[in-house]
């Protein structure tokens, strides 16, 4: 299948429509929500509410979104491995504000956005490299972009539907 095939067209664009989705799903779900709530430690889950929301904007400027600027601006980067789990203690994620992290994470993801829907048919192929000496293309690390969304997503969905009672 060839970079400009229809169907491979069409599936990067519903990619970009799911990239679109998270931003609102957030501010949709997590508006006015008392502060109380934000810190929670959920049953359900390991982080509160504040780590989801400041760890989707931090692998949006930080992972996945640096390496697929990488990805198109420099020829064969390198993307070496990433630990993320001393980001909530590391970058002080209890003392942040909910709302911040919706709107910063909301402007982020708008940049992009942007910058995803001008890529070309051709670029889509361009690669780099990770630790382990394996290729993942322009494609790839949006649809792992996509797939981490739908995680948090899903996660925060359950988190409240914990704190409803249902």
């Amino acid at each position: 299948m060839t970079l400009d095939h229809p169907l491979l067209l069409q599936a990067y664009s519903q990619l970009l429509i799911q990239l679109e989705e998270l931003p609102v799903f957030l501010r949709k779900t997590l508006a006015g929500l008392p502060a109380e709530a934000w810190g929670r430690l959920p049953a359900e889950d390991g982080s509160p509410l504040l780590e989801h929301v400041w760890h989707v904007h931090d692998c949006e400027t930080d992972l996945y979104g640096m390496r697929i600027r990488r990805v198109l601006s420099e020829e064969r980067p390198l993307l070496p491995p990433m630990s993320v789990s001393g980001w909530p203690a590391e970058r002080a994620y209890h003392l942040r504000d909910g709302e911040a992290g919706i709107a910063a994470f909301a402007a982020q993801r708008a940049e992009l956005l942007a910058q995803l829907k001008r890529v070309e048919p051709a670029q889509l192929g361009r690669a780099g490299v990770r630790g382990d000496g394996t290729e993942v293309n322009l494609l790839g690390l949006v649809e792992q972009l996509a797939e981490h969304d739908r995680d948090h997503r899903w996660r925060v969905a359950a988190i409240l539907r914990g704190y409803a009672g249902l």
